[in-house]
């Protein structure tokens, strides 16, 4: 017999940590860990190159920060150049793309001297 395993459990403890952000005068929250509707949404949104087409943007932005947080800094008149550095935070944050400033491409280590 198998041995019962709750992963709601370890997921809630991750849970309890937030990503803070300001933007637009207010500050927001973002779950710690990358939701899975954020990588179905991108998956499904894909186009052939593996990226998403621009009349699309909105629909990804939603899954990513939340249709509340979307609306609310779009009713703030975020700018793009905020709104990018929101995406660029998260998806560091997330272990999306590198974070600014990492050296480490691809794992690999310089040999000392």
């Amino acid at each position: 017999m198998s041995e019962f395993k709750d992963f709601d459990e370890a997921v809630a403890e991750a849970d309890e940590d937030k990503l803070t952000f300001k933007v637009a005068g207010k500050v927001y929250e973002a779950p710690a860990q990358l939701p899975a509707k954020v990588v179905l949404t991108q998956l499904k949104l894909s186009n052939e190159e593996g990226g998403i087409e621009q009349n699309q943007l909105g629909e990804w932005l939603t899954a990513l920060i939340g249709q509340d947080t979307f609306e609310d800094m779009l009713k703030r008149n975020v700018s793009w150049k905020q709104l990018e550095a929101v995406l660029q935070y998260l998806l560091e944050e997330y272990g999306v793309v590198p974070k600014a400033g990492d050296d480490a491409v691809g794992g690999e280590e310089e040999d000392p001297k």
